[in-house]
């Protein structure tokens, strides 16, 4: 979305390029539908929140939603893009966070005059309502045609009527890691004050790292010395390349955080969860990522999925009776038309977490495959796959003759284990030595060298 921070004339060009080549990126895939991640399951009726009507102010794409729970009904608010690419704010109530009405007096948060910082776009809004003083305050990033941004301020008594702080913006770029533009923020109020987690990002490199933020009242914020305090991982793993959007949540003593990551410019993006006990210092979560894309070419989220904002049972168990942990994100495809989904959480599925702690290493891009003996003298193999593919397992001898097939299915992106016993086809035990362990999709071959001691 690097478009969104370019001048008005580059943003035209540039989004028609990125049309352009997201469909080049668009391979061959089963004509089968994803339904959902490994632990996150996505709901089956997605999207539940759409672009609207040619010509509307929210026609090409409806996104970077944040979400509530207030007076026993769900608050969206999103982010809508006309043909002109000048977004503004709309909001939408749900009471099941499923079935979302569009308020008619959408959008509630406009543009600015002309020459004012916010007169060009409007995104990446963070909502919070404060219980102390009985208002809704929210956060949003302005932007000129020029390309310049900011994070405004305003209040609203309902969450639809809006009054924007007239010393707006309260947050500007000032140093260097920010580059020219800061958004995805994340506001906490706590006792101390507010808490804020935000974005740099480069769209000329659509490149991103996560920064921290206080403020005494929501208006005047001082930025933490050591930002960034959160950057991509390793160059090559699925998010090395840039972390964005985060969302923050604080219950029992630790902060949770998910958040965008893709590992290459323009490339596939997926959301992971990060932890910490100061917002400061965080950890990735082992079960990294937390959310994928789909990969059929009818899957509305086939391209990239990001801006996840999560709604935790505990935090909301009191006013909602909840059981479930809930997710709503933003997802597009190939054609780039931005719409909304929505997805849930079981209790955690302890077998997967082990699978997942043994290939951290995993990205978009390519096969992972982790081979460990047992002391029975039989193999676990555990693998991952990005894709929804045709995955086989196979064992070859030191002359490239077959051994034994392990897996020949079609899997769904995610961590899977098998098993070699360290028999053949036919059931007898093969002799000591070497071998390799082949697995292949359709366009894919990863092979690694295993032993057999006798």
């Amino acid at each position: 979305m690097r478009w969104r921070f370019l001048p008005r004339a580059e943003a035209l060009i540039e989004y028609a390029k990125i049309e352009a080549e997201a469909v080049k990126q668009q391979g061959f895939y089963p004509d089968v539908l994803f339904p959902g991640g490994d632990r996150w399951f996505k709901f089956y009726g997605n999207p539940v929140l759409s672009a609207g009507l040619p010509g509307s102010w929210e026609e090409k794409a409806a996104d970077c939603q944040t979400i509530g729970f207030y007076n026993g009904q769900y608050m969206m608010w999103y982010v809508g893009t006309p043909q002109s690419l000048h977004c503004q704010i709309g909001v939408a109530t749900s009471r099941d966070g499923i079935n979302w009405t569009k308020h008619p007096e959408n959008p509630v948060i406009r543009l600015g005059p002309a020459e004012s910082w916010d007169s060009s776009i409007l995104i990446c809004e963070a909502v919070l309502f404060d219980r102390e003083e009985r208002v809704f305050k929210i956060w949003y990033v302005g932007g000129t045609t020029g390309g310049v941004f900011g994070i405004g301020y305003a209040t609203s008594p309902d969450g639809i009527h809006w009054t924007k702080y007239p010393g707006n913006p309260v947050i500007r770029v000032t140093e260097p890691w920010e580059g020219r533009n800061i958004e995805g923020q994340s506001v906490l109020k706590t006792a101390s004050g507010y808490k804020m987690w935000y974005a740099s990002y480069h769209p000329r490199q659509d490149q991103a790292s996560i920064g921290y933020a206080a403020s005494p009242d929501g208006i005047h914020w001082d930025k933490h010395p050591q930002n960034p305090i959160f950057v991509p991982d390793q160059p090559g793993r699925w998010d090395g390349y840039s972390v964005d959007e985060p969302d923050i949540h604080y219950q029992d003593g630790i902060y949770q955080m998910w958040y965008k990551g893709w590992n290459r410019p323009m490339g596939v993006s997926w959301i992971g969860r990060a932890t910490s006990v100061d917002g400061i210092h965080w950890e990735r979560a082992p079960e990294n990522p937390v959310l994928m894309t789909a990969n059929s070419p009818q899957a509305w989220d086939v391209f990239q999925v990001y801006r996840a904002r999560v709604i935790l049972a505990t935090e909301w168990q009191g006013e909602m009776g909840q059981v479930l942990n809930r997710m709503w994100y933003s997802g597009r495809p190939y054609s780039l038309k931005a719409r909304l989904g929505y997805a849930f959480q079981f209790m955690p599925d302890y077998k997967d977490r082990e699978r997942r702690k043994k290939i951290p290493l995993v990205t978009q891009d390519r096969l992972a495959l982790t081979v460990e003996s047992k002391s029975s003298g039989s193999l676990d193999l555990y693998y991952f796959t990005p894709w929804l593919d045709k995955i086989s397992v196979v064992i070859y001898n030191q002359a490239g003759q077959k051994v034994k097939t392990l897996v020949n299915e079609t899997n769904f992106p995610g961590f899977y284990q098998t098993i070699w016993d360290g028999r053949d086809e036919t059931q007898r035990r093969v002799s000591g030595g070497v071998y390799f362990c082949e697995i292949r999709s359709a366009n894919h071959l990863l092979t690694k060298e295993i032993t057999i001691n006798r």
